[in-house]
């Protein structure tokens, strides 16, 4: 790769794209090149769009259109359009030779037959599953370098396998117990387009769940737990919150016997001594949202009842960020060989 990266955001009028952009343009060694919306759309300058970008683009955001799209030569592709729209546009983009990160769910799944039940659609390219790098950067550095197609995680499995994936690998948890997992998130979770249970007057003071049991996130989550939903094993409520942006995941496990919380400390260390975007709270300081609204960071912290071995687990993170964009662009750093902070510290 050349000293300078081309990069394309495809999906530029959401929320995740707008900060994806505006990482981008601060980025030591990518170039925007482009920005897109879908294929009905008119061109518009970005600013007009998201005003917090005025003074810092002069770019427009045009009309999706594969040949466009191509003929600017891009190394690198984000996708941050919906589900099926990526499951139709990135094998195009693949082979014309670009890296393709995608924010959407398209391929994040390795059971294609899981697509129709929870996405809505049937998946066609089960070979693009089995290539596609699970870009949970911090666990999956070796495979992200040199990787062509990221599916970025969603935001609530972030949240939830960040904390959880070093605390099954080092064998704290007790087996045949479930992982209960208690998520809420502000409404830029739900996307730009407005929704009859998403404006204002429906979220403003109050707090509701929504999906249970059919939320699209949840195979993902048991996953990345080596669980199965179907066994009760992974029990996921998700919760619409009345603020813009943050995630609070609490997380209910049994711990084995004589596992300390000092162990779950020194197992978070362990695995996160190298990771810039995870902080881990030793003390009785739990994470907040507003400790990491509008940052690129997961934190992460636990209470542990060592008589009983039950240990609350807590994390938060910006749904838009470390959900999202900054991750996006952090697994796209390290694919190419870049610092994996660049642009985002």
């Amino acid at each position: 790769m050349g000293s300078r990266v081309r990069a394309i955001v495809a999906g530029a009028t959401g929320y995740s794209g707008r900060d994806l952009i505006r990482l981008l343009l601060n980025h030591p060694r990518i170039d925007l090149i482009g920005a897109f919306a879908s294929r009905s759309a008119e061109t518009t300058p970005l600013a007009a769009i998201h005003p917090q970008l005025t003074g810092l683009t002069g770019l427009d955001c045009q009309p999706f259109d594969e040949a466009a799209i191509t003929g600017l030569d891009p190394d690198l592709i984000f996708l941050a359009t919906p589900n099926e729209f990526s499951h139709e546009v990135a094998p195009a983009l693949l082979d014309a030779g670009a890296t393709v990160v995608d924010i959407s769910g398209a391929f994040r799944l390795r059971d294609a037959a899981s697509y129709p039940k929870f996405y809505g659609f049937e998946h066609t390219r089960p070979d693009l599953l089995q290539k596609a790098v699970y870009g949970l950067t911090e666990f999956a550095r070796e495979e992200l370098r040199g990787a062509k197609l990221v599916a970025n995680p969603g935001c609530y499995p972030t949240s939830i396998l960040t904390p959880m994936i070093p605390l099954l690998g080092a064998g704290l948890v007790a087996d045949n117990q479930p992982i209960i997992c208690d998520s809420k998130s502000g409404v830029t979770g739900a996307g730009k387009a407005p929704t009859a249970t998403t404006h204002f007057v429906e979220v403003s003071e109050s707090l509701k769940t929504y999906n249970i049991f059919k939320h699209r996130h949840a195979p993902e989550i048991a996953q990345g737990l080596g669980v199965k939903n179907e066994s009760r094993a992974l029990i996921f409520t998700p919760h619409l919150l009345p603020i813009n942006r943050g995630i609070l995941s609490t997380i209910y496990v049994k711990l084995k016997d004589r596992v300390t919380r000092r162990d779950v400390m020194n197992a978070w260390r362990s695995a996160f001594d190298d990771a810039p975007f995870v902080r881990v709270f030793d003390e009785s300081q739990m994470p907040e949202i507003k400790f990491a609204a509008n940052t690129p960071f997961c934190d992460i912290g636990c209470a542990v009842d060592e008589t009983t071995g039950q240990a609350i687990i807590v994390s938060a993170l910006d749904n838009l960020l470390k959900g999202a964009a900054s991750q996006a662009l952090q697994n796209a750093n390290v694919a190419l060989g870049f610092d994996e902070g660049a642009g985002i510290r």
